[in-house]
């Protein structure tokens, strides 16, 4: 009798053994969780990311590094600048986590935002301005505008007609433009023995880069902001005015200051002014 119930107990233990083999064997273990995403370019600073892990998971976490988190199982990133940025995305199913990173490369920065004051000088295209049709477009005084030095007349606008034909063309990509429309206002700094208007082609050759050219420019923030306009040559009003000097020789760079930005009988109005060591030169544009 009780090798008969040993031999009843080693069965059943036997087929409990074998059905968690079974079990197990079954085919229905879970492989590991492997973390995946795909990567797609929208243009040149944008990337798309998508969760593309085989199997049901939580809502994916994206590290962006200096670029911070963000969570979806899809999101788009913006790299404003040129660099080679790591992605980690985690995901995490019913059994197990895992973790993936991959590698982005932006290949250039991203162009500045048309808004502001790049878009009024701008119109986030191409912009003209010549000198305002009005006394003191041109003006020197004290740098707190308290004494006037001297100033255009309104008599100037039609013996000075070589200045007001003057075009200053900015565009939204950072480039500018000089027109003269082919003459100059020659004095003696620019090797004219009087003040009167010449055919552009009389400006002396080592001053030929105060001629028509295409150049660039920057806005710098600040309080007030300030325009950069850089190049050989480069200027806007008068081609002597530079900071902190009046010059006789083309500048490599100049710096104004943005006092006004307004809108004037259908105009905008542009002002800059930039101090020349003895005062402040102030130049007043307008574009129609």
């Amino acid at each position: 009798m009780q090798k008969t119930q040993k031999m009843t107990l080693l069965i059943l233990v036997s087929l409990f053994t074998l059905t968690i083999a079974c079990n197990n064997d079954d085919g229905n273990t879970p492989a590991p969780l492997q973390a995946d995403f795909s990567i797609e370019f929208i243009d040149d600073n944008t990337v798309k990311f998508k969760n593309t892990t085989l199997a049901n998971t939580t809502t994916p976490t994206w590290d962006l590094g200096s670029l911070g988190q963000e969570t979806g199982n899809e999101i788009e990133v913006f790299f404003p600048e040129i660099g080679e940025y790591s992605i980690t995305m985690s995901v995490t199913s019913a059994t197990s986590s895992d973790e993936v990173t991959k590698t982005v490369n932006i290949t250039q920065d991203a162009e500045a935002a048309c808004q502001g004051t790049l878009e009024y000088i701008t119109g986030c295209g191409t912009k003209t301005w010549k000198l305002n049709l009005a006394e003191g477009a041109l003006w020197v005084g004290s740098n707190n505008g308290s004494n006037t030095f001297w100033q255009n007349s309104d008599n100037d606008l039609i013996t000075r007609t070589c200045d007001w034909n003057d075009e200053y063309v900015f565009s939204s990509n950072g480039a500018y433009q000089y027109i003269s429309n082919g003459d100059i206002w020659g004095e003696s700094y620019t090797g004219f023995a009087s003040d009167d208007c010449y055919p552009i082609t009389d400006l002396p050759d080592d001053l030929s880069a105060w001629a028509d050219g295409t150049h660039s420019f920057e806005i710098i923030p600040g309080t007030p902001e300030k325009l950069k306009v850089i190049g050989n040559g480069a200027f806007v009003g008068l081609r002597k005015a530079a900071n902190g000097a009046e010059v006789s020789t083309p500048q490599s760079e100049v710096i104004y200051d943005i006092t006004d930005m307004r809108t004037e009988n259908e105009k905008d109005i542009l002002e800059l002014s930039i101090d020349y060591g003895g005062g402040l030169w102030r130049f007043t544009l307008y574009s129609w």
